[in-house]
Formats: structure tokens, C-alpha cells, sequence
């Protein structure tokens, strides 16, 4: 049984990336549970610019069967306003649309042509723990071991985790579908490459969202805990059909309910991401932002950082203590945990009370409609390549514009929250 230097469980984005960064300088094995070679599942993803230095030296940010399109444009949009970033009024595009099973895709091919082993459509479903390895078993009770266990299983590998003696973070059940429409068709309809719409009768926990790509748009939104099955499929078709301030967009496109996805979505990040010979990345950590459900740059930069810290220890035949390890939980915190202060805010802010979500939401999309410093501001934030320096006095400007916009009542009662969120 040869030994690996790093075994990585997961093969979405924060997995197939670290995959081929790491196996510059180690042996790798990358599983997948799913059957990639019979489908990596479709994704028409936003992938902002501060996206772009993790993932740079991997992948051409000119590719345009993975990026098919820049995004320009995102619509924050409530009942009454749309408050519209246009990276037009600014300078660059805000980045660009993903397909993200393509990326997915080129990333497992370059690890592969680089010496690394891939394995789809298995699951592993016990870790045992050795002084000087550890010791995976599949479903059919084959075995493999390694010097390093790495899981970026998504929200899809929880029993395994806690096996290990990691926490779960909070997760809810999400809808996504893909909708169909000619070029012209879908360009009439939807100006705009990302449209972020919250009404608490949808969801308490999250946004309604399109995402447009090239003759084909994504569409989801975030349920309840424990909601099955049937219930969010039933509720997304009648959003579809029913729902008036989505009609527009979605007229004359045609779904097949029988190919939505759904599966749990995490987010608040758990206290620790390592301990002896493991880590964890991206969304099985609950790295992802609370308010805004962005979990593919949490995904690249994990994968990035991880592989930072890993290389020296690879090249002196480390033996992965959680000692040396911690410089991982320390470089996530300090470069994202900054920038995911905003979504932690916002979060607190609107979706802490229903009774007050609407009107704080449509008071959001006005302000971002009529400031041009506070549309500057989110600009910014999409084109930031130094998270660990996100400046939080940009946050702060909004949350003061937007508590100076609330009648007087209002005001009065919800002063003591937004000081809160600031501090958050």
C-alpha cells in the first residue's frame, strides 16, 4: 500500500484546486463521491476579480469555454429600487461569469497531467488514525493511506468530519435550477450578470439570485433547515410560476424542474480548521460569506493558502502536527475573516428580524441607487486583490448612510443593531 503524501477528499472547487497546486511537490490522491466521469454537475457562477490571484497561475482568466463572459453588472434588487453596480461607471469589470464545471474540469485534467491520481465515484467512509499515518476505507473496504487527509467535501461529508473530531457548520437546504433561452432572448430579459433579490416570505436565510451566463441562467435561493425535498421543489417551481418581480426575467425561458439540485448550503465558519495530519477547506469549514452565500472564493483562497503553508513543511518530510498546521487557521482568518465582516453585518442586520427585512432591504437597494460612493464602495469590494487589507471603514460609510435613511422611529429602535453589526 503506497504511501501518499496528501490524500484530498472532494473534488469541488476549493478540492480540484488545491489538487493541482499541491501536487507540484507531493503525491496526491483526489476522491470524488460523484461521478465525474459521467457528469461534473453544471454551475453559471459570478466570479469576481478578487477571485483572480488564487487561482492565476492555474487557470487563464482569458478561457472563454471556463469564463464565457465578463461580469459588468450586478442588481441588488428589492420591490421598489435596483440598485445596480455597473463596473462601467468605475473601470474594470467586476470579473467575469464562471462555468464552473469547466473549471472544475480543466483543474482535474491539469492535476492528472501533472502526475496526480484522481479517483471518481467513490466514497470513503472511515479514517483511521495511525502515530505515523492515516488509513482511509472506502465503501467497498479498500484502503489507502497518507501523511495528510485534506476534506473539501462541501456541506456533503459532515458524518466524516465529526468522525475526525471537527465541528459542522450551520447549514440550510438550497434549490438551483438552470433556465434556457436564445442569446437575444436572455439579454432582453436580464441586463445585468448577477441579480441579488431578499424577501423574507422566500427565505429567512438567504437571497433569491440569478446568475447569467451565455443561452443559460442560474437561479436559487436558500430554504430552511431539515426542509426536504419535495417541499423546496415545490416552493421554487411556484416562485417560478407565481412570483411577480421575477417574471419579467424568466418569460419566455424554459426549466425542467426534474433537473434542479438540492442540497444543503453552509456558512459561519467553524473555530478550528486543523488539527494533527488534517485540514479542512472552504464550505466544509463554513467558510463562506453569511449574507451573500460567496463560497467559491473562500474555495481558491483556502486551496491557495493551504498549499503556502504545506510546501515548506512537504520539503523537511514534516509529519503535519497541528502545531505546524495552525499557521493555515491563521492565514484564513487574517486574509478572509476581515473581509467576511461585511456579510457578518448585513446579516445581522436584516435577516435578525423579520419584522424589519423588507424595509431595510428596499432602504439598501435605494441607497445603492442614489450614492455613488456606496455603489464605489461594493465596487471595490469586488475588485479587491488584498482582502487581508479589506478596508472596513468602506462598510461602516454604508451602514451609517443606510441608518441615516430609517424614519425616526426606526431609527430609534434599530440604532442599537447597527452599532452592533458594526462591531461585528
Amino acid at each position: 500500500m503506497e504511501l501518499k503524501d496528501v490524500i484530498i477528499i472532494g473534488a469541488g472547487l476549493a478540492g480540484a484546486t488545491f489538487a493541482l497546486k499541491i501536487s507540484k511537490f507531493a503525491k496526491t490522491l483526489l476522491i470524488e463521491a460523484q461521478d465525474y466521469h459521467k457528469e461534473i454537475p453544471k454551475r453559471t457562477n459570478i466570479f469576481p476579480e478578487h477571485n483572480r490571484p488564487f487561482i492565476q497561475e492555474e487557470i487563464d482568466w482569458g478561457n472563454k469555454k471556463i469564463f464565457p463572459c465578463a461580469h459588468t453588472k450586478s442588481n441588488y434588487m428589492s420591490d421598489e429600487f435596483n440598485g445596480v453596480i455597473d463596473s462601467t461607471e468605475f473601470g474594470i469589470p467586476l470579473g467575469n461569469i464562471s462555468y464552473t464545471e469547466n473549471l472544475i474540469g480543466e483543474l482535474i485534467n491539469k492535476f492528472e497531467q501533472q502526475g496526480g491520481i484522481f479517483h471518481s465515484n467513490e466514497s470513503i467512509s472511515k479514517v483511521n488514525k495511525h502515530s505515523e499515518y492515516l488509513e482511509l476505507i472506502n465503501a467497498k473496504g479498500e484502503s489507502y493511506s497518507t501523511k495528510l487527509l485534506v476534506l473539501t467535501t462541501g456541506s456533503r461529508g459532515f458524518e466524516l468530519q465529526r468522525s475526525l473530531g471537527f465541528e459542522t457548520p450551520d447549514h440550510y437546504t438550497g434549490a438551483y435550477i438552470h433556465l434556457y433561452g436564445s442569446e437575444a432572448k436572455i439579454t432582453e430579459n436580464l441586463d445585468v450578470n448577477y441579480t441579488f433579490h431578499i424577501n423574507p416570505k422566500i427565505s429567512k436565510n438567504g437571497p433569491f439570485f440569478f446568475n447569467k451566463g451565455i443561452e443559460r441562467v442560474s437561479a436559487g435561493f436558500l430554504g430552511e433547515k431539515n426542509q426536504s425535498k419535495e417541499e423546496i421543489l415545490s416552493k421554487l417551481d411556484r416562485i417560478l410560476k407565481n412570483y411577480k418581480p421575477i417574471q419579467s426575467i424568466i418569460d419566455g425561458l424554459k426549466y425542467d424542474l426534474s433537473t434542479a439540485v438540492v442540497g444543503d448550503i453552509s456558512k459561519h465558519p467553524i473555530k478550528k480548521f486543523s488539527q494533527d495530519r488534517v485540514l479542512v477547506l472552504g464550505e466544509a469549514a463554513g467558510l463562506v460569506t453569511a449574507f451573500f452565500y460567496e463560497g467559491l472564493l473562500p474555495g481558491v483562497a483556502c486551496a491557495d493558502i493551504a498549499t503556502n503553508t504545506l510546501k515548506p513543511l512537504i520539503e523537511k518530510n514534516s509529519n503535519f502536527n497541528q502545531l505546524e498546521l495552525q499557521k493555515y487557521d491563521k492565514d484564513v482568518k487574517r486574509i478572509l475573516l476581515t473581509y467576511f465582516r461585511n456579510g457578518n453585518a448585513l446579516e445581522y442586520l436584516i435577516y435578525k428580524d423579520n419584522s424589519y427585512v423588507k424595509s431595510l432591504w428596499r432602504l439598501y437597494t435605494k441607497l445603492i441607487s442614489e450614492n455613488k460612493t456606496v455603489r464605489e464602495y461594493i465596487y471595490l469590494a469586488y475588485i479587491n486583490q488584498d482582502l487581508a487589507n479589506h478596508k472596513v471603514g468602506n462598510d461602516r460609510y454604508v451602514g451609517e448612510k443606510l441608518l441615516g435613511m430609517l424614519p425616526f422611529l426606526q431609527k430609534l429602535s434599530l440604532s442599537p443593531r447597527f452599532i452592533k453589526a458594526m462591531l461585528l
